[in-house]
């Protein structure tokens, strides 16, 4: 099981005519999952074009106050 962050570019229409360009980022399987995921957390949320992060992710390191 391998999960992949995939970045959803895209625009939030609301019903009350607001528009706003925005990228939502979902960890999934499949390409599908982060979809679906997305329609459901965000049903006004119009997706333009999917793309795969495959970033490193950032490692906090932690330091002593002393």
């Amino acid at each position: 099981m391998t999960e992949t962050k995939f970045n959803l570019y895209g625009e939030h229409i609301r019903p009350n005519g607001h528009q706003q360009w925005d990228i939502l980022s979902y960890i999934a399987e499949t390409r599908e999952e982060a979809i679906a995921t997305c329609r459901k957390n965000n049903p006004y949320f119009n997706i333009i074009t999917i793309q795969v992060d495959d970033t490193a992710p950032e490692v906090v390191k932690i330091q002593s106050i002393a």
